[in-house]
């Protein structure tokens, strides 16, 4: 019996189903948390914001807030993992917004807001619905949001929304509107809509800078 040929053989199947396992394991296995720091009631404290995957498509969100833990379950990616909430003011009252990941396309994420007022929640449109924004479209669509400050001290929140005219064209124009809001408890007005046609990238209807909400 030739014993250095079944402990080779055994030693292999052992190494594979090692590998094997370790793969499993890893496909498997939840994404780390994530965090962020936010001061989200306005009082100067900051407070450390935490995501975390709960399952497939869904993420908590949450924070410590005067001693008081909050949370909130919104959707995620599952196939890309978490992205840190980002940190926005969206009408320069002091108080920081979440802006946080829940879907990552080839060419556009998904997001929505979240606001603190007795807890975490979500930040509602004009329609009352959970407030969905969305960054990129490529080179065939411009999709993104910004802030302006106001002179009275306060600040208003924009998105836009705008296509290519013609993406044959040799410099390309774009189409669409910019909606501008403001907030209050977490509510969205729509103060204006501006609609424009035929505008370069470089326009700054067309221009989106999620900086400015920072």
């Amino acid at each position: 019996m030739n014993r250095k040929g079944i402990v080779r053989t055994a030693t292999l199947a052992g190494v594979a189903a090692a590998i094997g396992l370790t793969a499993t394991l890893t496909a498997t296995a939840a994404p780390r948390p994530v965090t962020a720091t936010a001061d989200l009631d306005g009082n100067g404290e900051i407070e450390t914001v935490t995501a975390t995957m709960a399952g497939d498509h869904e993420q908590v969100i949450s924070a410590t807030v005067n001693g008081v833990a909050t949370s909130i379950r919104v959707q995620a990616d599952s196939q890309f993992g978490l992205q840190a909430p980002r940190v926005a003011d969206l009408n320069g009252d002091g108080s920081q917004e979440l802006i946080v990941p829940t879907s990552v396309g080839a060419n556009t994420t998904q997001f929505t807001a979240l606001h603190y007022h007795d807890g975490l929640q979500q930040v509602v449109g004009a329609d009352g619905k959970p407030l969905e924004l969305a960054e990129g479209g490529g080179v065939a669509a411009k999709l993104g949001y910004n802030c302006s400050d106001t002179e009275g001290g306060g600040r208003v929140f924009g998105t836009v929304a705008a296509e290519a005219d013609d993406l044959n064209a040799p410099n390309l124009t774009y189409s669409g509107t910019r909606t501008v809001y403001t907030m209050r408890d977490g509510a969205l007005t729509v103060q204006e809509t501006v609609p424009f046609s035929h505008r370069p990238d470089t326009n700054p209807l067309v221009v989106a800078d999620p900086a400015t909400c920072s």
